[in-house]
């Protein structure tokens, strides 16, 4: 984006906006709790002192997400800041501080390359009148704009340090589970034998612990000193939220799922369900339950280089301290979307694409191999933790646990407990003990059919090339828009009872394809 100066009126002002992309649905909703107003002087100001220049020249939106606006300020003496401020979606106070105690505690304990803090405030009533983070410009470029370039041996190359990372951050037992801060700026913390005293383990501020209505629930966000209690908790959470203040889509409402997903009791007997197996299918190893720190999102977008060497790791905000069997997963880079491929096959046959395509799957399951075979000797319990038998579906069921009202997030952690129901003998660190659960014939139809209709609403959506979550590009809206009011029209023409239809179709809100990302309008129907 170019260099942009703050509009007079806040409301449509691109750089307080998100302007990224465009939703096809409830847009007013989804931009609302993106629109985050700042004093863009005070934020020049308080740049520019941190750097020890006299102004800063420009600042310009670089990106911008569900959670943060990330802005590059530039300053009369040329040097370059990052400044990135929290959206209304993010819990106040503690996800800035997390982040900010998270980057000075890799750098200067682990010396992990993460970029430097210049200044910072989670507190609205200074001079930028919202919580930021000013920070050191990451060198060089994002590992995502040249992975594909280059020869096996580079990539090779940087797997390899990014383990060697891996394991240093993992080398911290921090005896309990929750995420860092700065002792004094949280109550609650618990100490960490060993380690400066300027630090300490307190509530999460992962976002899943505060967002809706889940701020306003002052418990269940630990921190914890069991991998129990804390998969136990995210479980309490859900099921004392959805009590509270679950409310299920209307019947006509065309974006609701299966009646189970929109009943707030099957998520709570399932939830029960879940309490149960859980103390039963934590790892035997207890060297696995170790606390560490994992990045929580690594995607090569988040990694730079620079001459072949990882110069920095960005965007650590919600980075927690867990169990061991928890943390360690695969970046997402060299995770491979169906079966690894371990041996070449014979190219006889095969097309030209064809060949790469297998080459690339063949190439890409040896680095995955290759980056896991490291921890052996990095630290072979990392190695355990990421070879552990059902590492994945342990993972999956404690993190669908938290979120079994969002979209079909019911039927995601009845798969997984399917799932550990099926393979018990192998899942469960107790042999001698039956499992607690089980799902009749009836149950277990039911959940195939939810499956088949997950299946033919994505297709569904797929044939129309639009994204279930109703996000595009701003220079797809209008087209993607006029399909869905085609969609609409088509709809309303073929049912029994128009004036049903009509009221399904505007509780919709689908957007106006005229309509701008500053003055978003419903489509009239």
């Amino acid at each position: 984006m170019k260099s942009q100066k703050p509009n007079e009126n806040p409301l449509l002002d691109p750089l307080f906006n998100y302007t990224s992309g465009r939703w096809l649905w409830d847009e007013a909703t989804h931009l609302r709790k993106r629109h985050q107003p700042f004093n863009v002087n005070g934020l020049k100001a308080v740049a520019s002192k941190s750097v020890n220049a006299r102004c800063c020249t420009s600042i310009t939106k670089l990106s911008e997400g569900s959670y943060n606006k990330v802005f590059l300020l530039i300053m009369d003496n040329g040097v370059q800041a990052i400044a990135r401020i929290p959206n209304p979606y993010l819990p106040p106070r503690v996800s800035t501080a997390s982040e900010v105690a998270t980057l000075d505690f890799l750098r200067t304990e682990l010396d992990i390359p993460v970029p430097r803090v210049l200044a910072w405030s989670n507190n609205k009533d200074q001079s930028v009148e919202a919580e930021y983070i000013i920070m050191e410009m990451a060198p060089g470029e994002e590992l995502g704009k040249s992975w594909m370039s280059m020869d096996i041996s580079e990539r090779v190359n940087i797997v390899s340090q990014l383990a060697n990372i891996q394991a240093r951050a993992c080398s911290i037992d921090f005896k309990s589970y929750g995420s860092l801060y700065y002792r004094g700026d949280i109550d609650g913390c618990l100490d960490i034998p060993g380690i400066s005293d300027r630090f300490c383990i307190g509530p999460s501020a992962a976002m899943s612990f505060w967002e809706a209505e889940r701020e306003a629930m002052d418990k269940y966000r630990g921190p914890w000193t069991s991998p129990e209690s804390y998969a136990k908790d995210v479980a309490r959470r859900e099921i004392e939220w959805i009590r509270r203040f679950a409310k299920p889509r209307d019947r006509a409402d065309p974006l609701r799922q299966s009646t189970s997903q929109e009943s707030p009791d099957s998520h709570i007997q399932l939830l029960d369900k879940y309490l149960k197996i859980i103390p039963l299918v934590l790892p035997s190893n207890v060297d696995l339950y170790r606390p560490t720190i994992w990045h929580p999102d690594l995607h090569s977008g988040n990694i730079f280089i620079k001459n072949q060497k990882i110069v920095s790791i960005i965007d650590w905000q919600g980075c927690m301290s867990l169990p061991l069997f928890m943390n360690c997963k695969l970046p997402k880079f060299l995770r491979i979307n169906g079966p690894l491929l371990f041996d070449l096959p014979p190219a006889t046959g095969l097309t030209a694409e064809e060949k790469k395509e297998t080459l690339l799957r063949y190439e890409h399951t040896q680095l995955q191999r290759f980056y896991i075979s490291k921890f052996k000797n990095l630290d072979p319990h990392i190695f355990q933790a990421i070879s552990y038998p059902h590492a994945i579906i342990r993972q999956q069921l404690i993190d669908f646990a938290g979120s079994t009202w969002e979209d079909d997030g019911l039927f995601f952690l009845r798969d997984m407990m399917h799932n550990v129901w099926r393979n018990w003998d192998e899942m469960t660190s107790k042999p001698n003990e039956k499992c607690p659960i089980t799902f009749g014939p009836k149950e277990i139809s039911s959940h195939i059919a939810e499956g088949d209709i997950w299946n033919n609403y994505k297709a569904f959506f797929d044939s129309l090339d639009i994204p279930l979550d109703g996000w595009v590009h701003p220079e797809d809206f209008k087209s993607k828009a006029g399909v869905m009011r085609n969609l609409a029209r088509e709809l309303l023409d073929s049912a029994d009872d128009r004036d049903e239809a009509r009221q399904a179709l505007r509780a919709w809100k689908l957007s106006d394809p005229n309509s701008t990302s500053l003055c978003s309008k419903v489509m009239d129907i």
